[in-house]
């Protein structure tokens, strides 16, 4: 995830880039959401549906944003950033449902991926590039 970095600014950078296209690539998925819940009743179905791509767009504009606060060396922003893409909402509430999504995992990993953008951060809380 973090090849070739060079210090922990790097480091930071390139997790949070690997962290965005993961989560750019789950939500060009989202179709495949549909297949999984299609035996549930309408209004459960467009509600998981809305809840699935409104959590993954909130993962890609948390991500961006941090980016954008990383860029201008806002650690602050970037961190709280990145904890407001820690949303699992949508795998969350496809598994109550018990509807499997075969991204689930991908979803999960996403979350796994931004939590160890924060534990680099949390590591150099003040890193200056």
């Amino acid at each position: 995830m973090i090849s070739g970095a060079t210090n922990w600014h790097d480091a930071i950078g390139k997790a949070i880039k690997v962290t965005l296209s993961l989560a750019k690539n789950l939500k060009s998925k989202n179709d495949m959401i549909a297949p999984a819940i299609a035996n549930l009743p309408s209004i459960k179905k467009q509600s998981l549906e809305k809840t699935c791509k409104e959590s993954f767009q909130t993962v890609i504009d948390m991500l961006m944003e941090g980016q954008d606060a990383f860029a201008a060396g806002a650690n602050g922003t970037v961190h709280t950033k990145l904890s407001a893409a820690l949303d699992t909402e949508c795998v969350d509430e496809l598994s109550k449902c018990w509807a499997y999504f075969p991204r689930s995992q991908q979803g999960r990993g996403t979350s796994t991926i931004v939590s160890i953008c924060l534990a680099i951060m949390a590591q150099n809380e003040f890193v200056v590039p």
